[in-house]
């Protein structure tokens, strides 16, 4: 007998169903240890290894949804471990799941504060702006409009500063969603998020 199977699509090995409906998880790049997602009454808890999301290929735990087009991804970062100085979590805009993605990324440091990192173009060099020297919790939030993303942090989610803006090789849907990176290929980073939420325009 012949079967015939199109739009064939694997889920990462994490368990989906321990986040919201249309979110998924999985570690991106060679993290070294398996990391971990699971959210309720909307505080997710990711748990992520990696050496870093940094240069032209990224490592760390991601929890996603899909972005059809343009729109925002905001959370507050409640905690981050501080494992590492370069621990991080923060809010992402990825083109696709490869390591070497274009993508941004609004972030709350474990001892370097804020930024806004940036892969403009597929395995191309990470770019860094810094923002204040805070920690967590903060809010954050990434904004696109077409391939022009902005980055945004706020201390209580209702005043509002600009890291910066820039153009990413952005293009049709996209992935948003919550990222961590522990800095550390042998250790995982927890990090709490709440309030989180994706919004079209």
């Amino acid at each position: 007998a012949t079967a015939v199977f199109d739009n064939v699509d694997v889920i990462p090995a994490a368990a989906s169903y321990l986040l919201p409906a249309f979110w998924l998880t999985a570690d991106i790049g060679n993290v070294g240890v398996n990391g971990a997602a699971e959210a309720s009454d909307n505080t997710f808890v990711l748990a992520g290894a990696g050496a870093d999301i940094w240069g032209t290929t990224d490592a760390f735990r991601f929890a996603y949804t899909t972005m059809p087009g343009n729109g925002r991804i905001t959370a507050r970062v409640r905690a981050v471990d501080p494992m590492h100085a370069w621990t991080k979590a923060g809010v992402m805009i990825r083109q696709s799941l490869e390591p070497g993605s274009p993508h941004g990324l609004v972030l709350v440091s474990a001892a370097k504060g804020l930024a806004f990192q940036r892969r403009q173009t597929p395995s191309g060099l990470s770019v860094h702006e810094g923002g204040a020297l805070v920690g967590a919790p903060h809010w954050v939030r990434l904004v696109r409009e077409g391939a022009l993303l902005t980055a945004m942090t706020s201390p209580d989610g209702d005043t509002w500063s600009v890291i910066g803006s820039d153009v990413v090789e952005l293009s049709g849907s996209v992935h948003a969603g919550l990222a961590v990176t522990s800095h550390d290929v042998s250790r995982a980073a927890t990090a709490v998020f709440t309030d989180v939420a994706v919004e079209a325009d």
